[in-house]
């Protein structure tokens, strides 16, 4: 499968190049909005959640703590967004070359990785400048934390790429699912306000569930880098439990896709 891809590595990176080209073309500050506009959030989002909605529950300090989580989801965000249109902004070239489609989706990750790399860093510098400790075990699995979000990231991007070539609708409901999404992962929010006495009944039922959702665990572990209490809780009883869940999920999920994708590619170029 990588071997196959490899021998198109010379277009891949072109793709890329053009990718992150376009992005900035006629842009003042040019690739400098990658860091300014995950700075930008972080302020708006510190203003209204952490100080108008109070959600930070003493959270020390917010802004970092909101941009930790903020440019992981903004790179799955970018991306697949971004993947859903891979194959049908591509229209012209599919038709003209043939080439392994997965290309597309698999570019559009790559330059939104980066972008990824950079702008995180912008959490090291902030971090030292609050004089945050760091967890070095958190710190220690990070490479894998980014490997694995971006294998889930492309499982997906293959997804919506080539179902949105068959159904239009997919551009319109990924947008929908990714705004929702956000606000279920612990980006604004810490994640003991699920088992606080003052949240709902409805949400205490269901925050066991919360870590169904892969994202939240990805993002967790980006936080557990810089605060200690907020990486994987431990009152699962199975230290780590939920990230062997995201793994095999995210290895299922891929594998899926790829598969579906290889089949549905077949007519692509009819269809698109």
């Amino acid at each position: 499968m990588l071997a196959h891809l490899m021998k198109y590595k010379e277009l891949m990176y072109f793709l890329v190049h053009k990718e992150l080209k376009v992005r900035y073309r006629n842009s003042l500050f040019g690739f400098f909005w990658t860091l300014l506009e995950p700075l930008g959030l972080m302020a708006i989002y510190t203003l209204v959640f952490g100080y108008i909605i109070d959600l930070n529950k003493g959270i020390d300090p917010y802004p970092l703590y909101v941009l930790a989580g903020l440019i992981p989801w903004t790179f799955f965000n970018n991306s697949i967004r971004k993947g859903t249109k891979a194959l049908s902004g591509n229209a012209s070239l599919i038709k003209k070359v043939y080439f392994p489609r997965e290309i597309f989706p698999l570019t559009m990750l790559i330059s939104n990785l980066v972008n990824f790399i950079p702008a995180f860093a912008l959490v090291f510098i902030m971090a030292v400048a609050y004089g945050q400790s760091i967890q070095w075990d958190y710190l220690a699995m990070l490479p894998g934390v980014i490997l694995l979000q971006a294998l889930f990231t492309l499982a997906l991007a293959l997804l919506v790429s080539v179902l949105n070539v068959y159904y239009r609708d997919v551009e319109f409901i990924v947008n929908l699912v990714m705004r929702a999404w956000m606000y279920l992962c612990p980006i604004i929010y810490p994640i003991s306000i699920l088992y606080e006495e003052k949240s709902s009944e409805l949400v205490q039922q269901f925050a066991d569930l919360y870590f169904l959702n892969p994202m939240a665990v990805m993002i967790s572990m980006y936080h557990g880098v810089f605060f200690d209490d907020q990486g994987l809780p431990d009152k699962f009883g199975i230290p780590g439990f939920w990230l062997i869940y995201t793994v095999a999920l995210t290895v299922i999920l891929f594998l899926a896709a790829w598969v579906l994708f290889r089949r549905m590619n077949r007519r692509v170029g009819e269809v698109i």
